[in-house]
């Protein structure tokens, strides 16, 4: 199938469920979101699809929801390289990075725990110039730090974690800021 089927009424679409041999995730969310669409419980569509699992039908329909008709239609044709656990993650996304991040993951292979990372908005990977600096100002400062890094905004943040309210003190001394001046 090159395409996912326009179907009819509910009849069909169960019909060519059950005779569709190899069936991708994307024809079963396709599938199971139309019957939802149809006003069929997901207790309903587990029978007549013979699904034996109650969170499977939730998570087929929720895919089949959440993406338009072109995206399906690209999983569909990708089941390999688009999984499930790739569009529970581009869920996350609005609907204008949503097709975007699916193309790219097509163009870059991305594993679906980084698309987790890039849609709560956490940098796909640290370079090795960061790492190394955190690793060097972590040994000097004597204290857990954190850096993530946009290079497309030039922008940071910088996260020093301390052990204690003392230790914040501490911290605190060694940066310059004297909490008692303020207070």
């Amino acid at each position: 199938m090159e395409t996912l089927p326009e179907f009819l009424n509910h009849e069909e679409a169960v019909t060519l469920y059950k005779q569709t041999e190899e069936k991708t995730d994307a024809f079963k969310a396709h599938t199971v979101s139309y019957l939802s669409r149809k006003g069929l419980s997901n207790r309903d569509i587990r029978a007549q699809l013979e699904i034996e699992k109650v969170y499977t039908v939730t998570h087929l329909k929720r895919a089949g929801l959440l993406l338009n008709r072109d995206e399906l239609n690209l999983w569909h044709r990708n089941p390999k390289r688009i999984t499930l656990g790739h569009v529970r993650a581009l869920g996350r996304f609005g609907a204008k990075r949503r097709t975007e991040a699916l193309r790219n993951l097509l163009l870059r292979n991305t594993p679906s725990h980084q698309l987790r990372r890039l849609a709560k908005g956490a940098p796909a990977e640290k370079s090795a110039d960061i790492k190394r600096y955190e690793t060097l100002m972590s040994e000097v400062i004597g204290r857990p730090i954190e850096i993530q890094y946009d290079a497309s905004k030039q922008s940071g943040s910088l996260t020093v974690k301390f052990f204690s309210l003392g230790d914040l003190d501490d911290l605190s001394t060694q940066l310059g800021f004297n909490a008692t001046e303020h207070f």
